[in-house]
């Protein structure tokens, strides 16, 4: 997602509840009533946990896999105190006692000048500063027919991220191809990679093994094949004449209508158009997050698919399709590059002979009893990524509360 705020509010904020106000003192009483003892309380227990601002980019897909679900897990299992904002706050007293900050994608001058700002405050208090980020921002490793590139396409936001990312202690990515590109690009060596963990109380939940079996059957005569993208996949603008992440298979797409009943969300190939227009293929608008793993459960397909161009943008990739089918039990044919290292080889393609012969064979009814023995490996798969397990959540808060090249990072270390 190359979505972003390219402004910056500074405001003085009210003092941090984290600072005592004065005592209320009437100047005109003349006499001051000498009133009892009160017996000291014990201090709330947030007081005593670690404390992380996160200056966000965005509140979609990128805001929520990144920032926003770890630090719903890491407040609601009291493991610290974090909160997320869009205004940058200058007021150095709301940095009290804060042991991380965190700035996802932060790219405009203004938003330099603050980082600036902020390097001075981090003198007072101690804080480490940390630069996530899970695109690839320089416009050099963004295709053309990705429609998003404007945000980025200028000389003034590429230096920007660059400063920016050298100010800062550490930067966090998703995956060890988006680490190298970075460390080369910006010349920041403190690069960790976590990658993305799918919450069980978002998408894990609605598993259902034996819905998975029976819809095989239900659909053995024409199986339900899905692909979930934005636009940026696709040269909806015809800056490439057509060729974008869905050029290998896009003709095999139509040349299969019949056989297999095609399923777009978000958006679908403009060459395929007619064939949406005539209903072969299924198309549904782009869901809100909150309601998209419901829906996409519901559509019932008995594979995804994943097909990218081959190109520094896409290696940098999170490998999120994969991992999202895998928690529903169900397989994802994915494009054999360094974004889906994680898929196991019967599940990866590089020719377009190869991706159909994989769909035939993976789809086919006599091989059922495959299909079915692979539903709760795959849900095994995606358990392995769930953000709640004590692994997953703890390799964030490593990086929150170690400095880079810590001994006592353990958990990353499966990772980097």
């Amino acid at each position: 997602m190359l979505k972003f705020n390219l402004y910056i509010m500074m405001i003085n904020p009210n003092p941090s509840p984290f600072i005592n106000p004065s005592p209320y003192v009437n100047p005109f009483q003349q006499q001051q009533q000498q009133q009892p003892a009160v017996k000291k309380t014990r201090e709330p227990r947030e007081n005593s946990m670690p404390r992380y601002i996160n200056y966000l980019a965005d509140l979609s897909g990128c805001g929520h896999w990144r920032i926003i679900w770890p630090e719903q897990v890491i407040n609601a299992t009291g493991r610290g105190v974090s909160h997320s904002i869009t205004a940058m706050v200058a007021d150095p007293r709301f940095y009290k006692n804060v042991k991380a900050v965190k700035l996802q994608r932060q790219a405009s001058s203004s938003q330099k000048k603050f980082v600036e700002y902020l390097k001075k405050v981090q003198q007072e208090h101690g804080f480490k500063i940390i630069y996530e980020v899970d695109d690839v921002v320089f416009k050099e490793d963004i295709p053309d027919y990705n429609k998003f590139k404007y945000a980025f396409d200028n000389d003034e936001i590429r230096q920007n991220c660059i400063d920016i990312i050298n100010m800062c202690d550490e930067v966090t990515v998703t995956c060890p191809f988006m680490k190298e590109l970075y460390q080369e690009r910006t010349g920041q060596k403190n690069i960790t990679v976590i990658p993305n963990f799918v919450p069980d109380f978002w998408m894990g939940n609605l598993f259902n093994g034996k819905e998975v079996a029976t819809q095989f059957e239900k659909n053995k005569k024409k199986p339900r094949i899905l692909y979930t993208g934005s636009g940026a996949h696709y040269d909806v603008e015809n800056k490439t004449g057509g060729k974008d992440d869905f050029t290998l298979v896009r003709d095999f797409v139509r040349a299969t209508v019949d056989k297999y009943q095609w399923i777009f969300v978000g958006a679908f190939p403009p060459q395929l158009h007619d064939l949406v227009q005539s209903k072969k293929i299924e198309f549904y608008p782009w869901q809100n997050l909150l309601m998209y793993p419901k829906f996409i459960a519901s559509l019932n397909a008995q594979m995804m698919v994943a097909p990218l161009e081959d190109n520094n943008f896409n290696k940098a990739k999170s490998d999120i399709k994969f991992i999202e089918a895998c928690t529903l039990g169900i397989p994802c044919l994915c494009q054999d590059m360094e974004t889906y290292s994680s898929a196991p080889e019967a599940l990866r393609f590089k020719t377009i002979e190869e991706f159909a012969d994989k769909i035939n064979t993976i789809l086919n009814w006599k091989n059922r009893s495959k299909y079915y023995g692979n539903i709760h490996k795959l849900r095994g798969i995606g358990e392995q990524r769930t953000l709640e397990l004590d692994q997953n959540i703890g390799a964030h808060l490593e990086a929150l509360n170690t400095p880079f090249g810590s001994p006592d990072r353990k958990l990353l270390d499966k990772w980097n």
